[in-house]
């Protein structure tokens, strides 16, 4: 295994991104029923939901190259009574059925404003459920310090809140933006789950910070973490400038596709960045297991 596990990055980000995405276009609705029965709006939303399903076979796609033999991956489950890692597996397969199926609901059958929205709220416990299963896989791990810890769900759940939300506000800005009139707010909903991805993001780093007073492995984790310059991008990127989005999207309400792109791509790389860092805090460390 290397340093940074790149496939497992992209698999945990990736999934997450889209069940943080999931998550906040339920909030959407819910706070603004004006997505779900203004046509237009609602459009925006059907292909937002192909977009968000594309994101998470692709993430549950590269799972597959951690793996020796990507063919065997079904013997993974012959474990699921005693290994959190074929639970892991299970869960994303099932998960990856239940956004299959809200997006078909929110794309084919949006006609029924009520079944898209109770879709939505399972897809999103599915979704939460999913990432703390595979924290778990993590934190079972009683002999690295820095994953053996709460924190690491803390790490999961902040990296799909704050992608989740940054994408959903985008969204909406682009839309406003594009009507070229004032189209009202961005909800305040979504702008506090931005500052909430933020704080806990925040949360992580000063758990890593504080891992520098431990004792043997975790105080080797902590400074390979703490002096990475990946560490500069993480907070840049992901507190930084999701601190940023969130205070200009109250203030301003629209923006251009191009400088949304561009600042969801800062964010993103951010959130690989601390998960390239998650995973080097331990992998860097011999032996590894």
């Amino acid at each position: 295994m290397s340093e940074y596990e790149l496939p497992l990055v992209f698999f945990t980000v990736l999934c997450q991104w889209a069940v943080g995405s999931i998550i906040a276009m339920t909030a959407l609705m819910t706070v603004q029923p004006i997505w779900l029965n203004e046509e237009t709006r609602f459009n925006r939303l059907r292909y937002m939901a192909l977009a968000i399903l594309a994101i998470n076979i692709v993430g549950s796609f590269l799972s597959l190259l951690h793996l020796g033999s990507p063919l065997g991956a079904y013997r993974a489950i012959l474990g699921l009574g005693h290994s959190w890692l074929s639970r892991e597996v299970v869960a994303f397969f099932l998960l990856n059925g239940v956004v299959f199926i809200w997006a078909a609901v929110v794309f084919r059958f949006n006609r029924n404003r009520a079944l898209v929205k109770s879709v939505s709220f399972v897809a999103s416990l599915a979704g939460i459920a999913a990432i703390l299963v595979s924290a778990q896989v993590y934190y079972q791990m009683a002999s690295h310090p820095m994953w053996h810890t709460l924190i690491t769900h803390l790490n999961f759940i902040a990296t799909a809140i704050l992608l989740g939300f940054v994408t959903i506000s985008l969204m909406v800005a682009v839309y406003q933006y594009r009507q070229h009139a004032p189209q009202g707010k961005i909800p305040g909903l979504l702008l506090t789950g931005i500052l909430l991805g933020v704080l806990l993001m925040f949360w992580v780093v000063l758990w890593y910070s504080h891992g520098v007073n431990g004792q043997g492995q975790m105080v080797r984790s902590a400074i390979a973490v703490l002096g990475s310059g990946l560490m500069g991008w993480l907070i840049f990127g992901g507190l930084i400038t999701g601190t940023c989005v969130a205070t200009y999207l109250y203030k301003q309400s629209s923006i251009s596709m191009v400088g949304a792109t561009v600042l969801m791509l800062v964010i993103l790389s951010a959130a690989v960045c601390g998960r390239m860092l998650f995973y080097s805090g331990v992998m860097s460390q011999s032996p590894w297991f």
